[in-house]
This record gives structure tokens, C-alpha cells and sequence, in this order.
């Protein structure tokens, strides 16, 4: 009588012990990232999507699809840990927010993460908005990048 209650309290210690927490941070390799800023009345906008391996930037002067232009790079290992180390997808997927300050001839910034299981979007008008406050040094550190590549890109 006693071997089956055994076994019966180490089955429920070892299906404790499996039943962790899964992390609220994204695996590197698996992670997307995706900003984007659009603009009203056709003034253009761009975007960079970046994994751990490439990174595509588009600059798009206009509304006039013949003129987008695209750089594509390895993507830095360095800046990618730094990047990716401020990425909290739990906290990412708390954000609820979709802007559309481009109806009102106004720009919006667009975010997306992706891995292979998890989709969100998040559109707001810049990191200076209260609703994205926790979330706010991984846009910062994503907005610069941006603007590194769009500068860098400008350049050619």
C-alpha cells in the first residue's frame, strides 16, 4: 500500500518541478523585429526588420512604390544582444494600442516582435507616448537604430 502512494507524491513533486515558468524574454534566434513609420499625404515613410542574422531597411520617399529603396546587412551581434536584451514580450503584449495619427495626415511608428509562435503590434506616435512607458528603453534603443540606418541610407 505504501509503493503506490510513493510513487503517487513523487509523481506530483516531479510535475511540480516540470511546470515552470516560462520566461518572459523571447529567444534570440527565433525573434523578429520590426519597426516602421509611416506618414500622411504621401511624405513617405520606412522601415527595418532585423533578426539576429539580417537586417532589411526601406526607405519609401513616397507614395510612389517605383522609388523604395532597400539596404540589406548582417545584422551586428553586439547591437543585437543589446537589443534583443530589452525585449520583454510579456510586457510587449500588455500594450494595447493602435494609433492612427496617419488619418489625420500625421505619422505613426509601428513595432512588431515575432518568433515562432507569438504575433503582436503595437502602433503609437513615438516613445514619448505614457501608453509604451514600459516598454520604453527597448523602443528608444529600437527608434535610434532606425534612424542610424535611415541616416546611414540617406548617405548612398
Amino acid at each position: 500500500m505504501r509503493y503506490p502512494i510513493v510513487v503517487f507524491i513523487i509523481s506530483i513533486v516531479l510535475a511540480a518541478a516540470g511546470c515552470q515558468r516560462k520566461s518572459a524574454l523571447v529567444s534570440n534566434n527565433d525573434l523578429t523585429i520590426s519597426i516602421s513609420t509611416v506618414c500622411g499625404w504621401c511624405t513617405g515613410g520606412d522601415s527595418l526588420v532585423i533578426n539576429a542574422d539580417q537586417s532589411v531597411y526601406r526607405y519609401y520617399p513616397s507614395c510612389d512604390q517605383a522609388q523604395t529603396t532597400e539596404t540589406v546587412t548582417a545584422t551586428d551581434k553586439t547591437l543585437w544582444k543589446e537589443l534583443s536584451a530589452l525585449v520583454n514580450k510579456e510586457q510587449f503584449n500588455n500594450i494595447h494600442i493602435n494609433l492612427c495619427n496617419v488619418c489625420a495626415d500625421g505619422c505613426d511608428v509601428r513595432v512588431t516582435l515575432k518568433d515562432k509562435n507569438y504575433t503582436h503590434s503595437i502602433s503609437y506616435g513615438g516613445s514619448s507616448n505614457e501608453a509604451v512607458s514600459t516598454i520604453r528603453p527597448f523602443l528608444e534603443k529600437l527608434e535610434a537604430l532606425s534612424a542610424a540606418y535611415k541616416k546611414e541610407h540617406k548617405k548612398q
